[in-house]
């Protein structure tokens, strides 16, 4: 076993920063739910995004976890202290997380000559000898390229280094795994099947070998780590461990993705000279692909049981952490593994994976209000509520997943996935799910039911058959189409939003009968009652529709939403989501509208991230409604209604005035130039021109932005290879006659010298990037 298997003890006095805990800020108002359940047990947990880094922390001789976590509202790297004291113990159940520092995207742990350092791009944290504790403020620098790829139009996402003996010579050299996401481009390149017309995601090695020692290092220039008859190029995401496999004492290699499996190169040459056969997917016990739960994968390989051969310790996209041990087994070359096993902690505070989207319901119908929730991995879980707590809280039991039956009877989690065309961010997006939702007793029957959106932009109902979900087709909805910019076509009764945007059913408008509170395709803010055809119903102060979400394609949806009289004035208010929750006031209504007024936000505190989900509660039964909020960590926040934001009257009072609309042009001064040509695409308004050359020496280039709805674009330059060198001068740009929508061609002709050429570049992405056609 290589020593980066990090299995050395690290002795040292712990030192934690005092007056530190997950989630910790100044505000003490909106806080993360606690379980109050002392004893509880549950999945360990960071917020979103989990780098493991596995290591002997507190030099009692067992493995501990540290987990870096770069998210917004629980930004920082945790400490789970494993209490045990033995290292046979493979599942410990770890401490509550302490927070020790700031975190990182990019966090590997590495070990040089018996020294734990953690890497990000260019730089590392090393323990203090002395007190064994990190200083996540204060890196050491690394005198090596921080940005390995620099091939030009390049966009990195995920640059992950680690400390690895590459070849044998005693030092440490520098290996950095890097993620290129140019050819994917980002979303909106299906064609009119589904199928994705960019290209994949890569994910490169780089070698930066160690030319001088380790007291000393001198890197050499990154290079390109190859196997078999290429370079290694996995699906973006590239987390390497370089760890010996196969017991031939060379370095093979184990590399995640941003999918969800992994890929081993092995090693046919010898550690000094290393010589790597293609990659293969490596597979579980039962001879299938070894997958994660969800996707954006952190693979480290350690000794975690200490039999002598090298597990795999994997941080998830939602926070969690696994354990994915290796059998022993060989099989045709190959290491074999067990599935993962996700770690377990002490409960500390409610979370459901990342991006949860909460409701309130009594869903075991037992009297008091429990917790049903969504989540990026397209789950549904539920916290039932054990009875009161403490301060007025109740006391929670670990979420449980709710099952969908099936046709024939067997029941199984409920999960929308993406796969490889749900989502309109592209393939890369296949293992997530987003499910949002609300409950009401949709069939009448006493219980309630989940109405829900997701990823697919297709709402849908389940209901509730003695816990179990079935799946129901909203009979009472009309046909319709779903958004432009989606690639399927077909009108289906569940077209009738954006992607990712909560669908609340509730009786609005006091006729017994169910409504549904929603955006529409085009982002406005609607009333279908009793299901049925979209009414803009709801208007600002000017008599304005209310328009939540401008944006096309990736830009659309994620509003989330919620419905209730938060000022027991009679009238039903909106709430939305915000840096936590912002109160749109039901103050009138007038012309056949409801005239809806944006107050504010309730709380202080950001809670965001990507988008915050908000819920109404009152489970102190005070009368009075209180909110939860999800939130991007996955953690849900409560605040009382007494501790929110108050509002003064004349912030209250609206000031109705309806006025004409004008609708209002996107104007950019930049692109809005004589020379500029344009084309309408599903995704917005595309805008191409020349500029010129400033000198004789300098060429001319062609720039192209694109409006997607909210915005322009910056100005991107379009790429191309000159044929000889030499100025070039660039005429006669034009989109071609026959470009459509999924496929736009830019043309012009570029003389160098004497000699013309014509370039053409094709927009499989409406606009967002060109390249050469296919």
């Amino acid at each position: 076993m290589n020593p980066i298997a990090l299995t050395v003890g690290l002795v040292g006095t712990l030192m934690l920063q005092s007056g530190q805990c997950l989630s910790a800020q100044d505000s003490p108002k909106l806080m993360p739910l606690n379980y109050n359940h002392p004893g509880l047990e549950v999945d360990l947990g960071v917020g979103l995004w989990a780098y493991p880094l596995p290591m002997d922390y507190d030099g009692d001789g067992d493995l501990d976890l540290l987990v870096g976590c770069p998210d917004k509202p629980s930004n920082g790297t945790y400490y789970f202290e494993n209490s045990t004291q033995d290292p046979n113990v493979k599942m410990p159940v770890f401490e509550a997380p302490v927070r020790l520092g700031r975190a990182f995207h990019n966090m590997l742990a590495s070990e040089v000559n018996g020294e734990a350092r953690v890497l990000i791009p260019g730089k590392y944290f090393a323990q203090d000898p002395a007190t064994g504790k990190f200083d996540f403020g204060k890196p050491t620098g690394i005198a090596a390229s921080g940005k390995p790829l620099t091939t030009p139009g390049a966009r990195i996402r995920g640059n992950m280094w680690r400390y690895v003996d590459y070849d044998g010579d005693g030092d440490h050299d520098l290996v950095a795994g890097v993620g290129d996401w140019a050819d994917l481009g980002w979303d909106h390149a299906y064609d009119e099947t589904g199928t994705w017309q960019n290209g994949p995601l890569h994910g490169y090695l780089f070698l930066m070998t160690n030319a001088g020692d380790d007291s000393d290092p001198d890197y050499e220039k990154p290079e390109m780590i190859s196997a078999g008859d290429g370079v290694i190029d996995v699906y973006g995401w590239p987390c390497a461990s370089f760890v010996d496999c196969d017991g031939d004492e060379d370095l093979d290699i184990v590399v995640g993705n941003f999918l969800d499996y992994f890929t081993y190169f092995e090693n046919v040459g010898t550690h000094e000279k290393p010589r790597y056969q293609s990659g293969k997917e490596i597979q579980n016990v039962d001879g299938e692909r070894l997958t994660m739960h969800l996707q954006m994968i952190t693979p480290t390989a350690i000794d975690w049981d200490r039999d002598g051969d090298a597990d795999l310790i994997v941080g998830d996209e939602d926070g969690r952490v696994a354990l994915i041990e290796n059998t022993g087994e060989l099989r045709d070359g190959q290491p074999v593994f067990q599935n993962p096993v996700y770690f377990r902690q002490k409960a500390d505070t409610l979370k459901f994976g990342a991006l949860a989207t909460p409701y309130v319901s009594d869903w075991d119908r037992d009297g008091d209000d429990d917790i049903v929730c969504g989540n990026t991995a397209g789950n549904i879980g539920w916290f039932e509520n054990l009875g009161d707590g403490a301060d007025g809280l109740p006391k929670w039991a670990e979420p449980v997943l709710l099952n969908v039956r099936n046709a024939d009877g067997t029941e199984e989690p409920f999960r929308i996935l993406a796969g490889e065309n749900g989502s309109i961010q592209g393939p890369c997006e296949a293992k997530w799910g987003y499910t949002t939702l609300s409950l009401a007793d949709w069939d009448g029957d006493g219980d309630d039911d989940i109405v829900y959106n997701s990823i697919l932009a297709e709402v849908g109902v389940l209901l509730n058959e003695s816990g179990a979900l079935v799946e129901h087709e909203l009979k009472s909805a009309p046909v319709e189409s779903p958004p432009a910019w989606y690639p399927w076509k077909s009108a289906t009764k569940g077209s009738l939003t954006q992607w990712r945007t909560t669908p609340v059913a509730i009786d609005f408008d006091g006729d017994d009968e169910l409504d549904l509170v929603l955006m529409d395709q085009e982002g406005y803010l609607t009333l279908r009652r009793s299901a049925g055809e979209a009414e803009r119903l709801f208007v600002d102060e000017s008599g304005q529709p209310i328009r939540l979400a401008a944006g096309t394609a990736g830009r659309s949806g994620r509003v989330k939403l919620a419905v209730g009289d938060w000022d027991t004035d009679g009238r039903l208010d909106v709430l939305i989501n915000s840096e936590n929750v912002t109160w749109y006031r039901n103050v009138a209504d007038q012309d056949g509208k409801v005239v809806l007024k944006r107050i504010g936000n309730l709380a202080r505190r950001n809670v965001a991230g990507h988008t915050a989900s908000p819920a109404v509660c009152d489970f102190n039964r005070d009368g009075k409604l209180d909110l939860i909020v999800g939130s991007e960590n996955g953690r849900i926040y409560h605040i009382f209604h007494d501790d929110c934001i108050s509002f003064s009257e004349s912030e209250l009072t609206a000031d109705v005035q309806f006025q004409r609309a004008s609708p209002a042009k996107p104007v950019d001064p930049e692109v809005d130039r004589e020379d500029a040509i344009t084309f309408d695409s599903t995704r917005g308004r595309i805008a191409a021109w020349i500029e010129s050359g400033k000198d004789e020496v300098k060429s001319d280039v062609v720039r192209y932005r694109y409006h997607d709805g909210t915005k322009w674009s910056g100005p991107v330059t379009v790429l191309w290879e000159q044929s000889k060198p030499g100025k070039v001068e660039c005429s006669k740009l034009r989109f071609d006659d026959s470009s459509e929508d999924d496929r736009i061609e830019l043309k012009f002709e570029a003389l160098v010298g004497d000699a013309s050429e014509t370039v053409s570049k094709i927009s499989y992405d409406r606009g967002r990037s060109f390249r050469d056609a296919k």
